[in-house]
């Protein structure tokens, strides 16, 4: 009864934690117009994501789905019938199984669509040269950190196969984040606190990325 009791509450401040980090993407523009999402685990295999085509900023912990990882089955919905399942769901749980992840957030925010349009490579962003990338686990101010980037597609959930090909390859190993042309990123971390740091760290590199690129380009070179 006890641990019962103690996952109940583990549950709920997940819920709590996922609902209260949505309104502070909502707050810094990255899950606007109802797009993006979050989930989270509160115990092995079982993620509470939030629903599709909703505010984001409007969600309640009521509101999420629990969703098994390993299959990616719905094993409790809300109670809501209107609430749909996240089409962000079968990527989040690719992510989950191939790199152990225990969040993982889905963003919108323009820097995270213009930042794939700038590299140099087409499936690949380097970043280097930046303090912030002390902000991501074992990286460091030296880092050459390397984001893959796959090509969008007309539903997300036709995005598993690139996305499984680019998580498996030996060159982002180091990453925390994939880039989705025209579309996004998604972003993630060993529990919900980390997700939260590497979202808002991985925003950054963003902006300062695009800004030194802009920088350069005004100065008449347009080297990354």
């Amino acid at each position: 009864m006890q641990k019962k009791q103690t996952d109940k509450k583990n549950e709920n401040d997940v819920r709590s934690l996922i609902c209260e980090f949505l309104r502070l993407f909502y707050s810094n523009g990255w899950v606007t117009g109802t797009g993006g999402g979050i989930c989270a685990s509160f115990e092995k295999d079982q993620f509470l994501i939030a629903p599709t085509g909703v505010h984001k900023e409007r969600i309640k912990p009521s509101d999420l789905f629990t969703v098994d990882s390993t299959n990616g089955s719905v094993t409790c919905s809300p109670k809501a019938k209107t609430l749909r399942l996240s089409e962000c769901a079968p990527i989040f749980c690719e992510i989950i199984r191939q790199r152990g992840a225990g969040a993982v957030m889905h963003s919108h925010a323009l820097p995270t669509v213009l930042a794939a349009d700038i590299s140099s490579e087409k499936d690949q962003l380097l970043i280097s040269g930046l303090e912030m990338l002390k902000g991501i686990a074992n990286e460091n101010n030296k880092s050459q950190h390397l984001i893959p980037i796959v090509e969008n597609t007309m539903y997300e959930r036709e995005l598993c196969e690139v996305v499984s090909s680019a998580l498996r390859s030996d060159l982002f190993t180091k990453s925390f984040c994939l880039l989705v042309r025209d579309h996004g990123a998604y972003i993630w971390g060993k529990d919900i606190w980390e997700a939260k740091r590497h979202a808002e760290v991985y925003h950054f590199l963003f902006e300062a990325t695009l800004a030194r690129k802009q920088l350069r380009l005004l100065n008449g070179s347009a080297a990354l």
